[in-house]
């Protein structure tokens, strides 16, 4: 009997230590377990999407919204409410074999939705990886336009037909007049050294004659109004240097570069009533470049940004109320360009560095007005490595544009917005970006509302892609 007892006396505590080593929480005696959860990336509000999770034991994984505000959770289904920063945590509790898991948590941006009854339509282009000529200076491009809708974060890509004998298309503009979406740009093959500037009307292309004296020409906008479709570029005369052309339903008219200019390019336009505005640059013999506003044909030199004496362009315009406002940029030949804006050929508005930025290199492209309101896109630069940052202004206060939560160093991506459009209190911004670290190359883009860029799906058979302008359409 005392040798029972004194059995029992040394097995109670081993019996309770066993016990409690299969206990809730603690790990003695139990396999580790890890889990592992996907970032889903960039998504857009008022939609939903299947989580991706799993535990190294095969057990069930928990997820739980650390933000119900932005994001709900049922299952492995998020929805996602609104705009901001979605963070979900990912558990596991472990059981009689494993231990609990040590919690993963995913953090990724939710952009605002586009709004109701808006459809988005941008024209781009994309680079196909087919090209027997890349590459060469013949890169093959492909005209494309995306379409986004209401109530859908995907856009769907749609490439613009080749007209009869051309192999290559680039997209520079689009237009929207109810129903129709007009795109313009150029067709070329492998045979031509210059492009023939092109036109598509719901997907079916026509090319534009070039004027008696140029060798080729390039579409750079395009306007719809009161029945008449216009559309404005430039011819190559020899050595880059041409002519700025008006092209009104298919008849092609040279504009004049102003006085003291031999020659010039038309890129960009607005039509209000019977007026037809054109903004673009004109340069002399010595190669010199200046902003020049066409009003119906007659052409007049922007003024520089005061104290200024290097090359400055127009990009872009936009007419509201009576008032033309252009936007472009300098060109110094000290590296500190500069985005500007005139208002009715006034003196020109330098406008501020982005955040984030330096002095070098920032740049505007297109504008739009809405009321008093006036929008500029365009981009900064940190001065250094050359790496910038879409940005666009809001009368004149600047915004970053940022980047997807997918970008694994955004010190090393660049990003650039080209063009903006508004429906509504919607900014709609679009443009395009890389990440080299990531192995990401040039990839078109669009933001909404300022928030985190949503990139455009690449379409088939194409391994690069670039966005320029946007037209957005209600019903």
């Amino acid at each position: 009997m005392r040798h029972l007892k004194s059995l029992t006396l040394l097995s109670i505590p081993s019996l309770a230590l066993l016990v409690s080593g299969c206990g809730g929480g603690n790990s003695i005696g139990h396999t580790t377990q890890t889990i592992t959860f996907d970032n889903p990336g960039t998504q857009t509000a008022g939609t939903s999407l299947t989580l991706s999770t799993t535990a190294s034991s095969a057990a069930a994984v928990t997820l739980t919204s650390a933000t119900p505000g932005v994001c709900t959770v049922s299952g492995m289904t998020a929805t996602l409410v609104t705009a901001g920063t979605c963070t979900i945590n990912a558990s596991q509790a472990g059981n009689s074999i494993y231990a609990a898991a040590s919690q993963v948590a995913q953090s990724f941006t939710v952009n605002p939705a586009i709004g109701p009854n808006t459809t988005i339509y941008i024209a781009g282009n994309a680079i196909s990886t087919a090209s027997t000529y890349y590459p060469t200076s013949n890169i093959v491009t492909v005209a494309e336009v995306w379409r986004l809708i209401s109530g859908s974060p995907t856009a769907t890509a749609t490439a613009l037909s080749m007209p009869s004998g051309m192999t290559s298309t680039q997209a520079n503009a689009i237009a929207v007049s109810g129903s129709d979406v007009y795109v313009a740009g150029s067709a070329s093959n492998a045979v031509q050294n210059f492009p023939t500037a092109t036109y598509w009307v719901n997907g079916t292309p026509a090319t534009l004659p070039t004027p008696s004296g140029l060798a080729g020409s390039q579409a750079s906008a395009i306007a719809v109004s009161g029945g008449n479709v216009y559309v404005v570029g430039f011819g190559w005369i020899s050595g880059g240097l041409g002519d700025a052309i008006l092209w009104v339903n298919g008849t092609a008219t040279t504009l004049p570069p102003p006085s003291g200019f031999a020659y010039s390019s038309a890129d960009a336009m607005a039509v209000s009533g019977s007026n037809v505005y054109v903004a673009g640059t004109a340069w002399n013999t010595n190669s010199d470049e200046s902003a020049v506003l066409w009003v119906n044909g007659a052409a007049t030199l922007l003024t520089p940004p005061s104290g200024f004496t290097g090359d400055y362009y127009a990009e872009g315009i936009a007419v509201s109320g009576g008032n033309v406002y252009v936007s472009g940029q300098t060109d110094s030949s000290v590296g500190t360009d500069t985005a500007i804006f005139w208002v009715n050929n006034g003196a020109a508005t330098t406008l501020p560095i982005p955040p984030n930025d330096s002095a070098g290199n920032y740049g505007a492209g297109g504008i739009t007005v809405s009321g008093s309101d006036v929008y500029v896109a365009g981009s900064g630069s940190n001065g250094t490595t050359g790496d910038g940052s879409a940005a666009y202004w809001t009368n004149g206060t600047p915004s970053t544009l940022p980047l997807p939560s997918t970008v694994s160093n955004p010190s090393d991506a660049t990003s650039w917005a080209s063009g903006i459009a508004l429906s509504g209190s919607d900014v709609y911004a679009v443009g395009s970006l890389s990440d080299s670290m990531a192995g990401v190359g040039q990839t078109g883009a669009y933001w909404v509302n300022g928030g985190a860029a949503t990139l455009l799906p690449m379409p088939s058979g194409t391994y690069e892609s670039w966005a320029g302008t946007i037209a957005v359409a209600t019903q």
